[in-house]
């Protein structure tokens, strides 16, 4: 008997693993029609923030003069200089272009409108990024001209034709008057369909099931990236991706029926109704469908041994799992469906009042746990038994608020029990309270109740307060009658009225909304890189995302909770590009453990969710400070002392603390047998201060680059034989000096940055040799090197402003006192949460968005918004985010 059943097992999962295959194809079908339209963002640009093109700078020769306080926002020009600026730049656009035509066009091709991008000939090699090369030519952009252009017949071209020409393309670096204008509505993203990341895609798994494996490392390689994050806007479902996703659900499946994940199933009716209730509105991020609700009630009916695997299997396969779905609808039909209606948030919570209710303070006082104020605490397993003043009906729903504490991993579960049987499991898996809902079939009358704990992990070998706790501060019936009585959640009575206080009164003409569901979906995952939880799902369908108060208090909420925490942690180590240091290996240097890079990522993440979530401390903070956080791993690897142990602790430390003077920047910025000063010069502008570095173009190098890269080697050579053995620093000045294409930057921009070297490849400080110089060791021999450096330019490259400094750490604390920290960080908090950039050209050398007149405009303000949040706010970055994620362009598509 046994073996039948198994064989009639493994074939219904077999005939329904054919039926979930159809699942993709049908859900895709669905999908696309809803339709999308494509992202309007395109190529060029320049960063409206540093104002007008300039030829002012200090060159290595002046006079430096070094210059602190605030930078950047506070000096931005005027809407009036703006336009004189956009006046004047159309003016030497007619004057050069007929030159550039003559000129240039035959090897750079032309400029589309609004383009700084050339289009190049035809095989592209000679395309000319205007902003590129202004950041490297600065104000010798004309002189370089007047030299070496056009290539092959410099001659052709020099005085008042290098000038022209010259001008022509600093007028194509002036955007249009770019400024808050405030009467074009507000800004709005893309509507789109975007797949989920590698690590959402995770961590929706983990908060959905609780699943203990990274099934995200599967499919990480199928990420993409723009400006400097993770971006998923242009990527697609290859074959093998949708095969990996298909492998991971199976074994997802699997591990959660064995698991009773997202509940014990027993009863394939039953299974299949709360499966579709609960599992896939909140796998779905929205509303099910009567046609899926057929097709998974179907399958279950169809398979019962087997159902709740391979509902688990379609549901993880399906795009509307694996995709964020940001489309919308017209503003004409929100008003219709009584979206954002503030009559409707201003209402009761619930459509229903329950048959009854019954606080903790009335459960049966011989239960297990004890009553903790308002709710009733189980803090090690036992049963809370209860009983209604009102009959069951059959079917009835049982509802409880609570909540949970974890011990790692391990969340508590709860299962109800009545009359002896068992109706289901629910894993309390937030800390925030909520409702957790227990389906019932087949019970009439009078019942005992029983709320069972028994996955405490608080039984040996785990010691006290290593455990997993229950809060239940009340228990709800709902018996048939009030469930007939209800309406579905979510849907308004009547139209939203126009005028009334509805977020939907602020759109502009042509503008798509998302719907409440698409909200709270956005809001998650850009704030906290995971699924939206039952509450902001259960928000949305009740109407209460319809007011500006409700969206802040959800979007605060999120940003504190767990979730939230560990997204802006990921938001630095990947702003700062330290999530590359898992890929380091140093062979000369076996203490440098996977241990020790991990805690090293951990540093930063500390310091700056310390930073962001303490309101009393401003952002330079994370600059300046005085302190870091270490554990014993990093402490001994450091070689501090003061009795560490395993947990992170802020830390008094001189020499290093924040984002550059870091052990993870100094070592994923540096080579295997030696550090890389040019690499930190070029990552520390580019991350803490949004400077653009141009990678060396060969193409305009000139016919002899080649020999004067043997040259450099050659001097090299001589140097190392000479010496014995060369500095980083003398190293690669050496390897670069003389060499014409790259004389601008070198001049300028990398080579008088070689003040980072008080850092070894490793990330450990280096012995001091007294006077502003530190004992470097290379290839077994040491020699002495200076940790003075000089910064051109704090806003732009081009920026007048200097900072003379000795070493990371106080070329770190200068920093601190500048604007330019903030705008970066305005910038990346933007691309971060909004996925678009807010200037004509953010970082990325492969995608340069250019963005509409409109577009600058209405960025323009939310980013004057989300600076004076930060001012008024003590220069906390919490502030910042939070009025950016409030703001309407996370609301409002086009």
């Amino acid at each position: 008997m046994e073996e039948t059943c198994g064989r009639r097992a493994v074939r219904s999962r077999e005939e329904g693993d054919r039926a979930v295959r159809g699942f993709w194809l049908i859900t895709l079908l669905a999908l696309c029609a809803c339709g999308s339209s494509p992202d309007a963002r395109g190529p060029g640009g320049t960063d409206p923030l540093a104002g007008t093109a300039g030829r002012g700078g200090t060159l290595p020769g002046m006079t430096a003069v070094t210059t602190t306080g605030r930078m950047g926002i506070d000096a931005r020009p005027t809407p009036d200089d703006r336009a004189q600026a956009a006046a004047e730049a159309e003016m030497a656009r007619a004057a050069g272009l007929p030159l550039w035509s003559q000129l240039c066009s035959s090897c750079h091709g032309d400029f589309a409108a609004g383009s700084t991008l050339s289009s190049g000939n035809a095989n592209g090699d000679f395309r000319l990024d205007v902003t590129a090369a202004l950041e490297r030519h600065g104000d010798r952009l004309e002189g370089y001209i007047d030299m070496a252009m056009p290539m092959g017949a410099p001659d052709a071209c020099t005085g008042d034709c290098a000038e022209t020409l010259g001008a022509y393309l600093r007028a194509l670096a002036v955007p249009a008057a770019a400024t808050c204008a405030g009467d074009g509505g507000p800004a709005a993203g893309a509507r789109q369909v975007v797949l989920l990341t590698s690590r959402e895609y995770q961590y929706s798994l983990e908060d959905l099931l609780g699943v203990p494996t990274d099934f995200g490392k599967r499919v990480q390689n199928h990420d993409g990236r723009r400006g400097g994050f993770v971006d998923m806007t242009a990527q697609l479902v290859s074959s093998t991706l949708l095969d990996t996703y298909r492998r991971n659900a199976e074994a997802v499946a699997k591990w959660a029926v064995a698991n009773e994940r997202p509940f014990a199933c027993s009863d394939a009716t039953l299974c299949a109704k709360r499966f579709v209730n609960e599992f896939l509105f909140e796998a779905f991020r929205g509303e099910v469908s009567e046609a899926q609700r057929e097709a998974y009630e179907d399958l279950f009916a169809r398979y019962p041994e087997a159902g709740l695997e391979l509902a688990l299997k379609a549901a993880l396969t399906s795009p509307l799992f694996l995709y964020r779905v940001e489309v919308g609808v017209d503003v004409d039909s929100a008003y219709a469906a009584g979206y954002y209606n503030p009559a409707v948030s201003a209402g009761p919570s619930v459509d229903v009042e329950p048959s009854a209710s019954l606080p903790a303070s009335r459960f049966d006082p011989g239960s297990s746990g004890r009553l903790d104020g308002e709710d009733w605490l189980l803090d090690q397993n036992g049963r809370v038994r209860f009983s209604f003043d009102q009959p069951l009906s059959d079917p009835a729903v049982v509802e409880i608020m609570a909540r949970g504490s974890n011990h790692g991993d391990i969340w508590p579960e709860v299962t109800l029990h009545i009359n002896g049987r068992t109706f289901g499991t629910q894993r309390l898996d937030r800390a925030e309270l909520r409702a957790y809902r227990f389906d019932v079939v087949g019970v009439q009358g009078a019942a005992t109740l029983e709320l069972a704990f028994e996955n405490d992990s608080g039984e040996p070998p785990y010691g006290p307060d290593q455990d997993a706790n229950v809060f239940v501060r009340e228990a709800r019936l709902f018996n048939a009658a009030a469930l007939a009585a209800s309406t579905p959640k979510g849907t308004a009575p009547e139209p939203t009225v126009r005028g009334a206080g509805s977020l939907l009164d602020s759109a502009t003409p042509g503008a798509a909304v998302l719907t409440p569901l698409e909200l709270a979906t956005t809001l998650a995952f850009r704030l906290t890189g995971s699924t939206p939880d039952r509450e902001l799902l259960e928000a949305a369908r009740a109407g209460k995302l319809a007011t500006r108060q409700d969206v802040r208090a959800q979007v605060v909420r999120l940003i504190d909770s767990d979730r939230g925490r560990t997204h802006i942690a990921n938001f630095v180590t990947r702003w700062f590009r330290l999530d590359e240091l898992g890929q380091v290996s140093r062979p000369d240097v076996p203490e440098l453990t996977a241990e020790v890079k991990a805690a090293m990522l951990e540093e930063v993440r500390r310091h700056f969710v310390h930073v962001f979530y303490d309101e009393s401390v401003p952002y330079a903070e994370f600059f300046n400070s005085d302190y870091t956080f270490l554990n014993r791993t990093l402490a001994e690897f450091y070689g501090v002392g003061g009795g560490f142990d395993d947990s992170f602790r802020k830390t008094p430390v001189s020499g290093r603390g924040g984002p550059i003077a870091s052990g993870a920047f100094m070592t994923v910025n540096a080579h295997a047998d030696r550090t890389a000063p040019i690499l930190r010069a070029v990552r520390s502008r580019e991350t803490a201060l949004c400077h653009y570095i141009d990678p060396p173009n060969s193409p305009i190098a000139g016919d002899d680059i080649d020999a004067q890269r043997a040259a450099a080697q050659e001097k090299v050579t001589a140097a190392e034989q000479a010496a014995g053995v060369l500095s980083s620093r003398e190293f690669y000045f050496l390897y670069t000096d003389g060499i014409d294409a790259c004389a601008g930057c070198h001049a300028r921009i990398i080579n008088p940055m070689f003040g980072m070297e008080d850092f070894d490849n490793v990330g450990r400080l280096r012995p001091s040799a007294g006077n502003n110089l530190v004992t470097e060791t290379v290839h077994g021999m040491e020699t002495e090197v200076s940790i003075e450096g000089t910064l051109y330019g704090v806003a732009s490259t081009s920026d007048p402003a200097v900072i003379e400094y000795a070493g990371a750490k106080d070329l770190s604390n200068q920093l601190a006192d500048t604007e330019a920290i903030n705008v970066c960080l305005a910038r990346k908090a933007f691309r971060f949460v909004t996925g678009a950039a807010y200037v004509d050209r953010d970082l990325d050398a492969s995608h340069q968005e250019m963005l509409t007149p409109e577009q600058r405009s209405a960025y323009a303000c939310v980013a004057d918004n989300m600076m004076r949040a930060f001012e008024s706010g003590g220069q906390n970055p919490r502030t910042m985010f939070i009025e950016l994620a409030t703001d309407n362009m996370l609301l409002f598509r086009k």
